[in-house]
């Protein structure tokens, strides 16, 4: 399932303050950027420079296990498998795919990680040679529906193994292992001590404690019709947060604007002019998946999903006209200090 870079941006001023010791890291992984930001008032800046580096690995990790761009991960070997014939997993992969029918069940099939198929007709996915010139006929997506669904990946938790029922099938989970892969290094980062950090991959954040000037992260969410300008900011302790937006990967047919979040049940992109979709929740995988199924859902029976769900806020924004949007949140995303 694959979706445009979120475009989350951390809005961080770091400050030397006493023997505090402050890394900031990049890296690329999983196709996009990564961003560490660690704070340490314990150990000295090359013990933290050197747990940091070893954090990093977890993602890569992720990666390995999960790309299907990696002929060897463990993704591609599910994907070539007969079918119902089941494939061994690493507890990684065993647990992202779990949560991923979770989440393709709470969001009543908005979300789900065989859509490949349906992106793949609509010209966004890895095996489109190239845009459609024209619409795809209800038989081509009726086909393409036939080989996606989320009841198509057998799962047996005893074993910690998985089949696919059907040929045709294909699992991708490019819209929840970044997330995963940032809840990773959070893990990691926690594990040698360290309770203060950021962990950004593609926009996907999570953070721990906080800076080190001793503030709340601040996170800017990018607005989806002006990318020089914020749709608004929040302050992050101790939570994920995830953004699903339409900004770039649309294209326009016979006057028509088409984008690459594909409605897995109606097997047609969204028509409901939803723009962005962010979710704070806490841990990434969950807040990554969930995004994606609510901007399927909608305003209307999105926000009613969130707020029955523990935990877990929203910023909703959708076009009300040309170059005009509407917002709307869910009640304790203001508590995260959302503005303006």
């Amino acid at each position: 399932m694959r979706r445009s870079a979120f475009l989350i941006l951390v809005l961080t001023a770091p400050v030397l303050v006493g023997c505090v010791s402050h890394v900031e890291m990049s890296d690329a992984v999983m196709g996009t950027t990564m961003k560490v930001e660690a704070v340490s008032r314990s150990m000295s800046k090359d013990e933290l420079n050197k747990a940091v580096l070893e954090a990093i690995e977890a993602a890569k990790t992720v990666d390995r296990l999960m790309s299907t761009w990696k002929p060897d991960s463990e993704i591609s070997r599910l994907n070539r498998a007969k079918p119902k014939e089941w494939v061994e997993l690493s507890p990684e992969t065993y647990e992202v795919l779990v949560l991923a029918v979770e989440v393709s069940k709470q969001a009543e099939g908005a979300f789900d990680i065989t859509v490949g198929p349906l992106v793949d007709l609509w010209g966004f996915g890895p095996k489109s040679p190239a845009l459609p010139t024209k619409v795809p006929s209800d038989e081509a997506i009726a086909d393409a529906i036939a080989n996606v669904g989320h009841e198509h990946i057998v799962i047996d938790a005893n074993s910690k193994r998985a089949y696919r029922d059907t040929e045709g099938v294909e699992v991708d989970l490019g819209g929840i292992a970044k997330g995963y892969a940032v809840d990773q290094v959070l893990k990691a980062l926690q594990a040698k001590g360290i309770k203060d950090a950021l962990v950004e991959i593609g926009g996907e954040t999570a953070a721990i404690g906080l800076t080190e000037t001793r503030d709340p992260w601040l996170i800017g969410i990018r607005h989806p019709n002006r990318t020089r300008e914020l749709l608004t900011t929040i302050e992050l302790k101790d939570a994920a947060i995830a953004t699903s937006g339409d900004y770039f990967n649309v294209y326009e047919l016979r006057g028509r604007l088409y984008s690459h979040i594909i409605d897995p049940r109606m097997g047609k992109p969204i028509t409901n002019n939803v723009c962005s979709v962010t979710v704070i929740a806490k841990t990434c995988a969950y807040a990554d998946a969930l995004a994606t199924g609510l901007m399927v859902l909608g305003p209307d029976k999105g926000l009613k999903l969130v707020e029955s769900l523990k935990g877990v806020e929203a910023i909703f924004a959708w076009r009300t006209g040309k170059d005009t949007i509407e917002v709307k949140a869910t009640t304790g995303a203001r508590q995260h200090r959302l503005t303006p």
